[in-house]
């Protein structure tokens, strides 16, 4: 199976309800990563992928990965106290976002809201 350059080659396409992208999941020393690439989407499409994405990380031995052309400000600002979350610029000025549980607080993240108010 083919995956995008910025996968490793074991990562299986993922099938996520209602995500607009591709959704891959590999295990790098014993983390499952589920990853995604929403720098061609315009919004509410980050948020929401992002938000969907987030419903999957219920325990310390996964981590999301969103790549996004730019910072997602709403998303950061709707998460960021719920999360552990490692921003690194990469390849075209894009941002590799690794979101992480957060012991005691990501259980109590409201994710039902998937897009920016206002």
């Amino acid at each position: 199976m083919m995956t995008p350059d910025n996968y490793p080659h074991e990562a299986k396409l993922l099938h996520v309800d209602n995500a607009t992208v591709p959704f891959f999941s590999y295990v790098r020393e014993g983390i499952e990563y589920i990853s995604f690439d929403t720098s061609l989407c315009t919004p509410p499409e980050p948020m929401v992928n992002a938000m969907i994405a987030l419903e999957l990380l219920d325990n310390a031995h996964k981590k999301i990965v969103m790549i996004n052309h730019r910072s997602p400000v709403g998303l950061l600002a709707k998460v960021q106290p719920f999360y552990d979350i490692d921003v690194t610029e990469i390849d075209g000025g894009k941002l590799q976002l690794v979101f992480s549980y957060k012991e005691g607080m990501s259980d109590k993240v409201d994710l039902s809201q998937k897009q920016c108010n206002g």
